[in-house]
């Protein structure tokens, strides 16, 4: 008897190739319309929060400045994901509403008082919870990793920036500064965080800390750690190399600052400031794909 296509020589039944989902899967689902309905209620009661986030995001030198990344990862996240969430049995509960209510209620509070660091905790727990009683516990927990990601676009990280700005404003003054004597350049650290060149003053303030890229780095780390499914150690290898490695990536950025302007002038070395974060956003995502792909990583699903 002859062989289907779908079989081998041995007779082995071939499993098809899994199709990326389609864009209009989501809608597809029986769920969608329910979804719609929180996701307008959750806009209407966060909408203090969600009409401060834009300034949070592009206000210049913020550091959030890639929160606006954060949703566009999410939506990577669980495209990489939908095949196993579609696996998933859904079945809908009436249970988080117990929860959701007290929820609610803080959030009717905090909207009131412009609590933002308050309003992103909720927004999220909100977000749960609506997955919870749209489509179960376990649909709830396998995206888990998607909705809290949430987190670092939004204001929650006062307490890190406050504590660890000035440390690092001066770590990254010693590092730029050790990076340009091995460039050869002729200079003078003043302060912690000044260095006089021969034609260009580099002031090393609280918006060079560093903070600003190690905050997007940890996110980006974070995102690739979870979609390489590496093993422990090179996950572990992963969550420690980021902050030296960002350290060192925002050192050679305020180095190269101040050889740009030492070069070509001061003009020319406050516009490669304004650009240089940008640069060195890209440089980390490049240096960490490819460290992920060293590590045993074969790319998104």
């Amino acid at each position: 008897m002859a062989a289907t296509p779908m079989e081998t020589d041995a007779g082995a039944v071939a499993s098809p190739a899994l199709k990326p989902p389609h864009p209009l899967d989501m809608i597809r689902t029986p769920g969608f319309p329910m979804f719609l309905a929180m996701s307008a209620a959750v806009l209407f009661l966060f909408q203090s929060l969600m009409v401060v986030l834009p300034g949070i995001w592009f206000k210049a030198e913020s550091y959030y400045s890639h929160g606006i990344l954060i949703p566009l990862i999410v939506a990577v996240m669980v495209r990489n994901k939908w095949h196993r969430l579609q696996a998933i049995p859904r079945q809908g509960s009436w249970w988080p509403f117990v929860f959701l209510a007290p929820v609610l209620y803080i959030t009717w509070v905090a909207s009131r008082t412009s609590m933002a660091l308050t309003l992103s905790f909720l927004l999220v727990a909100t977000i749960g919870l609506a997955i919870w009683s749209i489509c179960g516990w376990k649909m709830a927990m396998a995206t888990s990793p998607m909705w809290l990601y949430l987190l670092f676009g939004l204001p929650v990280w006062q307490l890190v920036i406050d504590k660890f700005t000035q440390p690092l404003q001066n770590i990254s003054a010693k590092v730029s500064f050790e990076l340009l004597k091995l460039m050869g350049q002729n200079m003078l650290q003043a302060d912690s965080t000044t260095i006089l060149l021969d034609r260009f003053e580099m002031n090393v303030g609280a918006p060079c800390s560093g903070l600003r890229t190690l905050l997007s780095l940890i996110a980006l780390t974070a995102f690739f750690i979870y979609i390489a499914k590496l093993p422990w150690y090179a996950n572990t290898f992963l969550a420690v190399f980021m902050i030296p490695f960002g350290i060192l990536i925002n050192g050679v950025r305020i180095a190269m600052i101040g050889l740009v302007g030492n070069t070509y002038g001061s003009e020319a070395g406050h516009q490669f400031h304004d650009y240089s974060g940008y640069i060195s956003t890209l440089l980390c995502v490049f240096i960490l794909m490819k460290i992920c792909e060293a590590l045993g990583w074969k790319g998104l699903e």
